[in-house]
């Protein structure tokens, strides 16, 4: 697959943000999502990761890192004209030493398009569920792309927690059971009395035994 130059931009493949007038960030969103080139949805999923961990903020981002600041300080502005007596300015990101044959550098272009967007503040994600990134609804929408992936991670959580809570009851069952045996002689294993008591299988005794779930009392051994 050959990768696009800076034409392409011109040629509508590539969008930026027109300084002054709001501009969605459907193709912003596009890119992190899978649906361009792996390879640069990859690095232009790095580079949103770490300015949304400096805040965002964009000094401290670039303060952080020389290199990307030096990359981020050329561009060229193109007058765009209306059907109105106004124009707009169109900002194109032009690194000196852009490589169109690597992803990392067309990443950084539309990096540079998410920050100049005015619109930026309504990227939103990756969601929670699945690590989709999407535009925010509302403020508050910071965790989920969507209701449906809220209501089946929570729904998810709510299984996990049923599962746990069971788990840990059955392991009380079987301390009980296997405090009972060793206070007892019996010619029974601990793992079939405690079974029999429990209908737990042996297995899944012998299983929580190693990881520590269940403790023997009194020193006693349960090698058998």
């Amino acid at each position: 697959m050959k990768l696009p130059t800076l034409k392409s931009f011109s040629a509508g493949k590539l969008e930026s943000a027109l300084i002054g007038r709001p501009h969605n960030l459907e193709s912003i969103c596009y890119v992190l999502n899978d649906a361009a080139p792996r390879e640069l949805s990859s690095e232009l999923r790095t580079l949103v990761k770490r300015w949304q961990e400096s805040g965002p903020n964009l000094v401290k981002l670039l303060d952080s890192d020389k290199t990307l600041a030096d990359r981020t300080r050329h561009g060229r502005t193109l007058l765009v004209p209306t059907a109105s007596g106004r124009g707009h300015l169109l900002w194109l990101s032009t690194s000196p030493d852009f490589n169109p044959r690597s992803w990392k550098d067309h990443a950084l272009a539309h990096f540079l398009d998410l920050v100049v967007n005015p619109q930026w503040h309504k990227l939103g994600g990756p969601c929670a569920r699945c690590s989709q990134y999407y535009i925010k609804k509302t403020k508050r929408q910071k965790t989920y792309c969507s209701r449906k992936c809220g209501s089946a991670l929570t729904a998810a959580t709510t299984v996990q927690k049923a599962r746990k809570a069971e788990h840990e009851h059955k392991l009380r069952r079987a301390q009980i059971a296997l405090d009972s045996w060793a206070s007892k002689h019996t010619r029974l294993s601990w793992k079939q009395s405690v079974s029999n008591k429990t209908r737990l299988t042996t297995k899944g005794l012998t299983r929580a035994l190693n990881k520590g779930e269940l403790q023997v009392p009194g020193g006693k051994s349960v090698l058998a």
